[in-house]
């Protein structure tokens, strides 16, 4: 019986995280993302589309998604010049964007 919904395949999606990170199941059952080996050093801004040139790159970090408070093992970005950060979420599968304070 086919499924509602499609886990991503960690060695070809690499687009769910402008190729910052790569999704994986994990063998307990909890997603994490790793660190893509070939990621890009800039990804477009959610709201103005400019280049935003990645700084740091956080892998498997334990934190609580801000969007659907799940605990998980995400990742983190920032960027060179801005102020935000953005939390790859392994529950999500997106970038969540965090607003600078």
């Amino acid at each position: 019986m086919p499924h509602a919904y499609s886990a991503p395949d960690p060695d070809t999606r690499t687009d769910l995280y402008h190729g910052l990170f790569l999704w994986h199941g994990g063998g307990d059952g909890h997603p994490r993302v790793s660190r893509h080996q070939s990621s890009p050093s800039s990804i477009p801004c959610p709201t103005t589309g400019r280049a935003l040139h990645v700084a740091t790159i956080d892998a498997e970090a334990s934190a609580i998604c801000p969007s659907c408070s799940v605990q998980g093992q995400g990742g983190f970005v920032s960027f060179v010049g801005d102020l935000r950060m953005a939390y790859a979420c392994p529950q999500c599968c997106e970038l969540i964007w965090l607003a600078s304070m």
